[in-house]
């Protein structure tokens, strides 16, 4: 009710604003965005930021603030959408998202609009298309960036992640990961796909089952995507077995 009230005041200009009083602007911020972290004694946002917030003229995510839309971007989600942000929002649910080293969170090879897994598939956004490299009426799943309309592999991306990350992963979150590639490939038609899909099945099963460890499983992640486990994780495994 208050948030709708606000959304009626059209005194409420830059002009207006800067004349409130900080704590006050504080409060008009954090009932218009929906965020009471503008409330916490931890926060301490200039006046011209919070200003621009309100106004939806700044990204309301604390940790990002990026002025909007980001780079000037004229897609048609960032000039219809106002006060959303590409750096850290997802386009299907407007909630901003600072995740990174995951697969849950998917990205645009072009223009680099980020998306949650889990709204893609969903909005089906995240679906197998014509091979992008791969030979003449082959396909594989890709996620199709509703801002650019950009068509983004995902077998490679997945690769990328589970390469660079998934050695630093504890058993929740290498459970979460395995059960979000379950999900992202579980409508392949190709080979590489629908082998990953029953990888991450069979991994996440075991995981869950306790029948592998965290460290074996990143191992024979390593394995299917054809290469070479770092050393530390080859013996550290070794260890487990013993």
């Amino acid at each position: 009710g208050l948030q709708s009230r606000l959304d009626r005041r059209s005194d409420l200009t830059s002009e207006t604003l800067s004349k409130a009083h900080k704590i006050q602007l504080d409060i008009l911020v954090a009932i218009k965005m929906g965020l009471a972290a503008y409330l916490s004694s931890k926060i301490c946002l200039p006046t011209s930021e919070l200003i621009d917030i309100f106004l939806l003229e700044r990204c309301r995510n604390i940790n990002c603030k990026r002025l909007l839309p980001v780079d000037d971007c004229d897609c048609k989600i960032c000039s219809t959408k106002k006060g959303f942000c590409s750096e850290c929002m997802c386009p299907v649910c407007l909630k901003f998202d600072c995740a990174a080293n995951t697969c849950s969170w998917v990205g645009c090879d072009v223009c680099s609009h980020w998306c949650h897994a889990t709204c893609g598939i969903e909005k089906n956004l995240i679906r197998p298309g014509p091979s992008l490299k791969g030979p003449s009426g082959t396909t594989e799943m890709q996620f199709n960036c509703l801002g650019c309309g950009h068509a983004s592999e995902m077998f490679g991306f997945v690769k990328d992640v589970y390469m660079n990350c998934a050695r630093e992963w504890g058993l929740e979150t290498l459970i979460k990961e395995l059960d979000c590639v379950r999900k992202i490939f579980r409508g392949s038609e190709d080979r590489k796909g629908k082998e990953l899909h029953l990888k991450a099945d069979e991994m996440l099963s075991k995981l869950q089952s306790k029948v592998l460890s965290p460290l074996d499983a990143c191992g024979f992640i390593f394995q299917f995507f054809n290469c070479k486990p770092p050393d530390h994780l080859l013996c550290a495994s070794r260890l487990y077995l013993l």
